[in-house]
């Protein structure tokens, strides 16, 4: 477009000058070829278009799995520790019964 400024009418929409004719434009190609089809699949920006989506669609499915994944180990290390939760009292009680009298003992003969 160069140094042109863009023409605008009374209510600021650009005017459009010099319009191609559809006869000018030419024809669409057929995109029911397949040939064509798998030629324009082949150019650059095509395939920077492809890679980019498989990019991003990888990602998501790597933080969907890690999401998924992390709510799936927090519900069965909450329902281990539950389920676990009488015993490991039970087991810590009885370590401190068993610890207390001779630690009570070693504190009281060095409070001497």
């Amino acid at each position: 477009m160069g140094n042109e400024t863009l023409e605008l009418d009374d209510s600021g929409i650009p005017i459009l000058r010099d319009a191609i004719t559809l006869e000018e434009l030419g024809t669409a190609p057929d995109l029911s070829n397949p040939e064509l089809i798998e030629r324009l699949l082949q150019e650059a920006p095509i395939q920077q278009m492809l890679d980019d989506v498989t990019e991003d669609l990888q990602k998501m499915v790597a933080w969907k799995i890690e999401t998924l994944l992390k709510e799936e180990f927090s519900r069965i290390i909450k329902d281990a520790t539950e389920q676990s939760a009488a015993k490991l009292s039970q087991d810590i009680r009885t370590q401190l019964q068993l610890a207390l009298p001779e630690l009570l003992a070693k504190i009281a003969e060095q409070a001497k």
